[in-house]
């Protein structure tokens, strides 16, 4: 349960970063449409699990390849295209504005011949593709791609279609600052909107009142209203008015909507696209209710649009003006790309209270998991410890004379007994720092010292095994200031595994200090760790996967906890390798520690 509240925390914390960064860009970058694209197309390919993403532009009967993320081969951005066709799954997604997904595309000769042949020609099978809506119409796609049949998750679609909303505003805003310097202005309040979202990413009341203020302003208006659908309800969400609004007024704006009981609600929802009234006096889509609504308020006409994500309407936006008339395509646009910004928003929101849940529950489980280490550890150490003692009493004779075959069985149960006992000091070691409870006892010490101490308690396992151990400990090292008995617990591991992996040849122990720190490194002949699995040494319970190594044993824990120790201390630990030719792991110490209570942030 911890390890997959932990993928699931990772997760949402890479969806919600990658969102940030996305939206930094567009905000800083504005007019730099080739740079947002390639960062979504990025971010989706990775976060997607996907060898590759797409982002291609509708542009007359044809699809621009606008962006490409992956190792599968596609034509040069900017220059390729597609003939916008039902024949490629491309096309279809793009004409029938849906999310599709195929698993092995090079199989569907009836569905999407021109299609199958491109996915043959360029290697792949599972195609997962978004349409990219603007105002209800498909202005290009956003697609994923795998060489091999693995569809995408329902997790995958839902991140794509953020993806593809991201890709819109990216779009629209390129388009808006090519445009007059009236779009400038507008493009100025989007990217305002952006940083709005980008600075308050747990709170969406900021960032709805931003987008109501925007819409009002660039777009001339009188009012404009924020509302959020709230099962068969539009609730107020946010308002800006060019002038003031009496206190009866204000309370019924605030007063729910019920989508089933007014035209343009209903509409809205069910159509999922901007509706526009010229005029509130003529259009039969105005109960009388609302019409004397709009006579009190002195506004004559209005455009709405609908927060929408997928399938889903998550309320809608609209702005009042005071004559009547309509709304030009520009402005329709503009706004919808202000509800687009809504709909991101509040998906922010959600992912900071998923992240936030996901992190008390793994708090939670993580110490319900240390506790429960640290009490077995303890219940298991005081009869372990009775059982030593009794071992040894046997074999001391206080019980009576023992044959030899007695007396070596004790010796092996002693010896087994108290390798077992180490391994829940372990254990209650990892379990104290988990829970925090793991603190230094800060001491001078003398690293000469130290190095000598783990050459004597090693000497005997080297000279068992033939092996040459060596120190090369600097001259007049200064005084240090750490947890002596810790730093020599974790030398004591380095070149105890150095010993057990290395079957000929030596093991080296240097020491030196530079620029107010300490340097150990411990050296060995043996056979070397793979590249792959050197990044993941100081995992817990890890252990290289390979033959040599599950018969030397161990449990994995060793240099999790040497490395919680040097962290706590200030300092680093790292590996270098290369197979055949042995390892050398090296810690890097202040001279000097600080007292760090309590898990490393590592």
């Amino acid at each position: 349960m911890v390890e997959e509240l932990r993928r699931d925390l990772a997760e949402a914390r890479d969806q919600q970063a990658a969102t940030s960064d996305i939206l930094r860009v567009i905000s800083s970058s504005p007019t730099d449409l080739q740079r947002v694209v390639a960062e979504v197309a990025e971010s989706a390919a990775r976060l997607c699990d996907a060898y590759d993403a797409v982002i291609w532009q509708a542009d007359a009967d044809v699809l621009r390849l606008v962006a490409h993320h992956g190792p599968i081969e596609v034509g040069p951005v900017g220059q390729f295209t597609l003939r916008l066709v039902r024949e490629f799954l491309i096309g279809r997604i793009a004409l029938e504005r849906r999310t599709i997904q195929v698993a092995d595309l090079q199989t569907e000769i009836d569905e999407y011949p021109e299609g199958r042949d491109h996915a043959r020609r360029f290697g792949y099978h599972t195609q997962l593709g978004v349409p990219l809506i603007r105002a209800g119409e498909a202005i290009g796609v956003i697609a994923v791609r795998r060489t091999e049949v693995r569809p995408f998750t329902e997790r995958q679609v839902e991140l794509l279609r953020t993806f593809a909303d991201q890709a819109v505003i990216a779009i629209e805003n390129a388009r808006l600052f090519d445009e007059t310097r009236e779009a400038l202005e507008r493009q100025t309040a989007t990217a305002e909107v952006l940083k709005v979202i980008a600075s308050s990413p747990a709170d969406v009341q900021p960032v709805l009142d931003a987008i109501a203020a925007a819409g009002c302003r660039l777009l001339g208006g009188h009012t404009s209203i924020l509302r959020l659908l709230d099962g068969d309800a539009m609730r107020f969400g946010a308002m800006f008015s060019s002038t003031s609004t009496s206190p009866e007024v204000a309370i019924r704006i605030r007063q729910p909507l019920m989508v089933s009981a007014d035209a343009v609600p209903s509409e809205l929802v069910a159509k999922r696209k901007p509706v526009i009234i010229v005029d509130t006096e003529t259009d039969h889509r105005i109960s009388s209710a609302n019409r004397d609504i709009a006579r009190g308020r002195g506004y004559r006409s209005f455009l709405a649009v609908p927060l929408v994500r997928g399938e889903a309407v998550f309320g809608a936006l609209n702005v009042s003006r005071r004559e009547p008339g309509t709304f030009a395509d520009k402005e329709v646009v503009l706004l919808q790309t202000f509800a687009d910004q809504a709909v991101i928003a509040i998906e922010n929101v959600r992912l900071f209270e998923e992240i936030a849940q996901k992190s008390r529950e793994l708090e939670i489980a993580s110490q319900h998991k240390s506790q429960f280490v640290a009490n077995m550890s303890h219940e298991l150490r005081t009869p372990l410890a009775a059982i030593l003692g009794y071992a040894e009493l046997m074999q001391e004779g206080f019980y009576g004379a023992l044959s030899e075959k007695s007396t070596d069985a004790l010796t092996r149960i002693r010896s087994n007994g108290k390798h077992l006992l180490g391994l829940i000091n372990t254990v209650l070691d990892i379990a104290k720092i988990e829970s925090g409870q793991f603190s230094l006892n800060l001491a001078e010490y003398a690293l000469d010292s130290v190095v000598e101490t783990v050459r004597v308690a090693t000497e005997s396992l080297a000279e068992t095994k033939k092996l040459s151990l060596k120190t090369d400990v600097a001259k007049k090292l200064p005084v240090g200031l750490g947890d002596e008995q810790r730093l020599t617990q974790v030398l004591l591991n380095l070149v105890g595994n150095a010993i057990k992996f290395t079957d000929t040849g030596e093991v080296r122990i240097t020491a030196t200090a530079m620029n107010g720190h300490f340097t150990v490194a411990v050296t060995d002949t043996g056979p070397g760790i793979p590249p792959e699995e050197l990044k993941r040494v100081f995992e817990q319970f890890h252990q290289i996967d390979n033959s040599n190594t599950k018969a030397k044993g161990g449990t994995g824990l060793g240099l999790a906890i040497a490395k919680q120790i040097v962290e706590m201390h200030g300092g680093r630990i790292w590996v270098e390798s290369t197979l055949g030719k042995g390892a050398t792991f090296q810690m890097e110490l202040p001279i000097r520690a600080e007292d760090r209570k309590g898990p490393s942030a590592s």
